[in-house]
Protein backbone atom coordinates (compact mmCIF):
# COMPACT_ATOMS: atom_id res chain seq x y z
CA UNK A 1 0.00 0.00 0.00
CA UNK A 2 0.83 3.51 -0.51
CA UNK A 3 1.84 6.53 2.19
CA UNK A 4 -0.11 9.80 1.16
CA UNK A 5 1.31 13.18 2.43
CA UNK A 6 -1.30 15.41 2.33
CA UNK A 7 -2.17 19.25 3.18
CA UNK A 8 -5.35 19.75 4.86
CA UNK A 9 -7.38 23.43 5.01
CA UNK A 10 -10.08 24.52 6.76
CA UNK A 11 -13.17 25.98 4.87
CA UNK A 12 -12.89 29.71 5.67
CA UNK A 13 -15.49 30.49 3.63
CA UNK A 14 -18.03 28.77 6.44
CA UNK A 15 -18.16 31.15 9.60
CA UNK A 16 -17.83 29.31 12.85
CA UNK A 17 -20.93 28.94 14.77
CA UNK A 18 -22.06 32.19 16.78
CA UNK A 19 -23.50 29.70 19.59
CA UNK A 20 -20.04 28.63 21.90
CA UNK A 21 -21.83 25.10 22.87
CA UNK A 22 -22.22 24.41 19.08
CA UNK A 23 -18.97 25.31 18.30
CA UNK A 24 -17.70 23.35 21.07
CA UNK A 25 -19.66 20.17 20.11
CA UNK A 26 -18.15 20.87 16.54
CA UNK A 27 -14.87 20.85 17.99
CA UNK A 28 -15.36 17.57 20.28
CA UNK A 29 -16.58 15.87 17.20
CA UNK A 30 -13.74 17.04 15.30
CA UNK A 31 -11.33 15.60 17.25
CA UNK A 32 -13.04 12.42 18.17
CA UNK A 33 -12.70 12.15 14.35
CA UNK A 34 -9.00 12.53 14.50
CA UNK A 35 -8.82 10.36 16.93
CA UNK A 36 -10.72 7.39 15.57
CA UNK A 37 -8.23 7.97 12.14
CA UNK A 38 -4.99 7.69 14.40
CA UNK A 39 -6.46 4.94 16.53
CA UNK A 40 -7.41 2.51 13.05
CA UNK A 41 -3.84 3.84 11.42
CA UNK A 42 -5.79 5.70 8.43
CA UNK A 43 -3.50 8.65 9.76
CA UNK A 44 -0.15 7.74 11.11
CA UNK A 45 0.59 11.66 12.24
CA UNK A 46 -0.48 14.46 11.54
CA UNK A 47 0.33 18.47 12.39
CA UNK A 48 -1.12 21.90 12.34
CA UNK A 49 1.14 24.96 11.37
CA UNK A 50 1.58 27.63 13.86
CA UNK A 51 -0.19 30.07 11.98
CA UNK A 52 -3.86 28.09 12.52
CA UNK A 53 -6.30 26.75 10.04
CA UNK A 54 -4.31 24.25 7.78
CA UNK A 55 -1.42 21.47 8.58
CA UNK A 56 -0.65 18.36 7.11
CA UNK A 57 -0.75 14.72 7.91
CA UNK A 58 1.09 11.55 6.72
CA UNK A 59 -0.86 8.46 6.06
CA UNK A 60 -0.42 4.59 7.45
CA UNK A 61 -0.67 1.90 5.07
CA UNK A 62 -3.79 2.18 3.89
CA UNK A 63 -6.18 2.01 0.62
CA UNK A 64 -6.97 4.73 -1.66
CA UNK A 65 -10.89 3.60 -1.01
CA UNK A 66 -10.05 4.00 2.60
CA UNK A 67 -8.27 7.14 2.84
CA UNK A 68 -11.29 8.41 0.78
CA UNK A 69 -13.95 7.51 3.39
CA UNK A 70 -11.82 9.38 5.78
CA UNK A 71 -11.96 12.64 4.10
CA UNK A 72 -14.76 12.98 2.72
CA UNK A 73 -16.20 12.80 6.33
CA UNK A 74 -14.43 16.64 6.92
CA UNK A 75 -16.49 18.10 3.57
CA UNK A 76 -17.65 20.78 3.33
CA UNK A 77 -15.37 21.67 6.58
CA UNK A 78 -12.09 21.19 5.56
CA UNK A 79 -10.28 20.48 2.08
CA UNK A 80 -6.95 18.28 0.93
CA UNK A 81 -4.15 18.60 -1.24
CA UNK A 82 -2.96 14.75 -1.00
CA UNK A 83 0.17 13.58 -2.81
CA UNK A 84 1.29 9.75 -3.66
CA UNK A 85 4.86 9.29 -2.52
CA UNK A 86 7.35 6.31 -2.82
CA UNK A 87 10.33 5.95 -0.02
CA UNK A 88 13.01 8.23 -0.80
CA UNK A 89 15.75 5.25 -0.93
CA UNK A 90 13.37 4.06 -3.91
CA UNK A 91 13.42 7.33 -5.30
CA UNK A 92 17.22 7.79 -4.91
CA UNK A 93 17.60 4.23 -6.94
CA UNK A 94 15.36 4.79 -9.81
CA UNK A 95 17.60 7.99 -10.21
CA UNK A 96 20.17 6.31 -10.27
CA UNK A 97 19.25 3.22 -12.82
CA UNK A 98 18.09 5.97 -14.96
CA UNK A 99 21.21 7.44 -15.03
CA UNK A 100 22.73 4.14 -15.47
CA UNK A 101 20.90 3.82 -19.06
CA UNK A 102 21.08 7.40 -19.53
CA UNK A 103 25.08 6.77 -19.56
CA UNK A 104 24.86 3.30 -21.58
CA UNK A 105 23.16 5.11 -24.59
CA UNK A 106 25.82 7.29 -25.28
CA UNK A 107 29.04 5.62 -24.26
CA UNK A 108 29.46 2.17 -26.26
CA UNK A 109 30.33 -1.02 -24.14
Amino acid sequence: MTTYFGIWKLNASIPPAQDPKVELQMNLAFQAMIKQDLESGVIKEGYTFLEGGQGYFLTGDVTEEKLHESLIQWSPYVTFELHKTIPLVKSIESAVSVSRARVAMIVPA
